[in-house]
């Protein structure tokens, strides 16, 4: 792709994002300040500038925040095992070889992430997410200390465009560098005049595109850029960082040649953007989050928040009646005095008949309303006051109350942290930090689709769990027992090494403190050969406690001899 393509393809992902770009504006002025310069058009306003201006209830900025916390407290938090692996083939997951091998890499994972800043950057992603409602996430590899690096994307910046499947696989962003950043990343590919900023102006902005897309021209038997699934193309534009000036690359009018402006061509084998979006449309791109299906509560919150401070300024400082003569003379404050001679000249407020209890009910219920869209009511349900209930009850509770939940889940776990996941497995095994795969792994690969899947651990995901696996369980063994009163052979249906699996299985419970296969064989053995042993001498010893009873010596080499001597008779 030439510059040119390059800057015609983006012309046409800006036409189609225009569209959104005023709900988005609206949801980050009154949802989400921090995102405030949410507009393409908005890129060079200034930065550090006070925001939430026209805010006049924080009920939606603050349920967003409770969502974005407890989202992140109960899926990605860094002090939980959040996550295990296991393969997709079911069955390899009993295979003892298979098993050490997913927790070496379930370790090498969780090293991963926490060397890297994953979990300093979730609450920026999940904001966006719960927001905006589209959440870019660009991972990168820092090859000089060994991490990976993650940025979450304002959406200002990304345009992307999707698969006939509905998947993103196309993302261009256009974005500031200052000079400095700009010749530490690109070296001396970009243009002289950032080349001298660097060293003179080094915090001078200057515009570059990035631009990923499928390679559509792929050479399969090429290691370079031409054989990766996806072309990645850093285009550096005319334009600097000033209110007053466009970019003059992006009219393309400055092009001499095909690949002017481009500083960097490579690729990548896995698409290095991780798009969330919390809900969509079939018919549509972009995301829609909580703040869109409650723009109107949300607009109508605010209005009716701006009529209750002025009608609270005017109870509080009312407008007054004052006698003509006393025109510049009345002083209204405290300790103030007011004289005069007759006692008709009576300084009274006007009365403006506002009722506080109908504005504040109404406000309380649109509080309600956005309050239930970002499900504010389970996470303080979730951590809040469960006195006078029973362990079986609370466990209940909150399992209903994270079915709730499910919906808003799921494009988390498939296009958000699932991608996240594929992206950092791919650099890590790149660069030799994850275990090697056992040979049945590597036998199996050459002929089938085998890959890893990863089991989302959290306190949400394991509540969810417990409410449609564990709880069947639960209810079928007490249904057994009941019933065993009358049949005492029917717990024979349950196969108890197999319920035993299940109930780790599905409680989470660590792989690295599972008895293997073998070892639980070895330990049953052991256990029916001490059993053995124990039921032989105590039949040795009834046999020996009879030999007094006999009336005759033993026979010289009867087995009752060979006993006798061996228990010492």
């Amino acid at each position: 792709m030439t510059s040119k393509d390059i800057l015609l393809r983006m012309k046409q992902l800006e036409a189609v994002k225009e569209d959104y770009e005023p709900l988005f504006a609206d949801i980050a002025k009154f949802v989400n300040p921090r995102r405030e310069l949410i507009k393409d058009s908005q890129r060079f306003d200034k930065k550090g500038q006070r925001r939430g201006k026209n805010v006049y209830d924080g009920t939606p900025n603050s349920a967003l925040g409770i969502w974005r916390d407890g989202f992140q407290g109960f899926m990605v938090s860094e002090s939980l095992r959040w996550f295990r692996a296991e393969m997709n083939t079911y069955w390899l997951n009993d295979i003892d070889e298979v098993r050490i091998f997913l927790a070496e890499y379930d370790e090498a994972m969780y090293a991963a992430f926490r060397k890297a800043n994953f979990y300093s950057i979730l609450p920026e992603w999940f904001g966006d997410a719960g927001s905006i409602g589209t959440a870019p996430l660009y991972i990168e590899e820092d090859i000089a200390n060994g991490r990976t690096v993650h940025t979450p994307i304002h959406l200002r910046e990304a345009f992307i465009a999707e698969n006939r499947f509905g998947e993103v696989d196309v993302l261009f962003r256009k974005f500031m560098l200052t000079a400095r950043q700009a010749v530490q990343k690109f070296k001396d590919k970009v243009s002289k005049t950032i080349q001298d900023n660097a060293k003179n102006h080094p915090e001078k902005l200057h515009e570059f595109i990035h631009a990923v897309f499928p390679n559509d021209d792929r050479q399969l038997n090429k290691l370079t850029s031409d054989g990766k699934k996806y072309k990645s193309v850093y285009m550096e534009t005319k334009g600097v960082g000033q209110s007053n000036q466009t970019s003059e690359a992006i009219t393309g009018s400055n092009i001499s040649n095909d690949n002017d402006g481009i500083v960097q061509v490579s690729g990548y084998n896995i698409f290095p953007y991780a798009v969330w979006r919390f809900r969509k449309n079939s018919d549509e791109i972009y995301g829609y989050s909580p703040a869109a299906d409650a723009i109107i509560e949300i607009f109508s919150l605010n209005q009716i928040g701006k009529s209750m401070l002025k009608a609270a300024h005017l109870s509080v400082s009312p407008a007054l009646n004052v006698p003509e003569h006393m025109r510049g003379n009345v002083r209204i404050e405290p300790d103030g005095y007011n004289y005069f001679e007759n006692d008709k000249d009576i300084i009274s407020p006007v009365q403006s008949g506002i009722n506080f209890p109908i504005g504040i009910d109404r406000e309380e219920r649109l509080q309600k309303l956005i309050e239930d869209k970002y499900r504010v009511e389970f996470f303080r349900a979730f951590i809040g006051s469960t006195r006078e209930k029973t362990a079986t009850e609370i466990t209940r509770i909150h399992a209903e109350q994270a079915l709730l939940l499910a919906p808003q889940t799921n494009r988390l776990t498939t296009e958000g942290l699932g991608k996240v996941f594929d992206i950092v497995s791919d650099i890590e095994n790149r660069a030799g930090r994850l275990p090697e795969p056992p040979q049945i792994l590597v036998d199996l690969a050459a002929g089938q689709q085998v890959s890893i899947d990863i089991r989302f651990t959290g306190p949400l995901a394991q509540a969810q769990r417990k409410l449609f696996k564990l709880q069947p369980i639960r209810e079928g063994m007490a249904e057994l027992g009941q019933a065993s009163v009358f049949f005492p052979n029917i717990f024979d249906r349950v196969n108890e090494f197999k319920l035993s699996e299940e109930i780790l299985d599905d409680s989470d419970f660590p792989q690295s403190i599972m008895n293997s296969d073998a070892e639980v064989k070895e330990i049953r053995d052991a256990r029916a050969a001490a059993l053995a042993q124990q039921q032989a001498l105590q039949t040795a010893q009834s046999m020996a406690d009879a030999v007094p009873k006999l009336s005759k010596k033993p026979e010289e080499g009867s087995p009752i001899e060979a006993i006798g001597a061996a228990l010492g008779a």
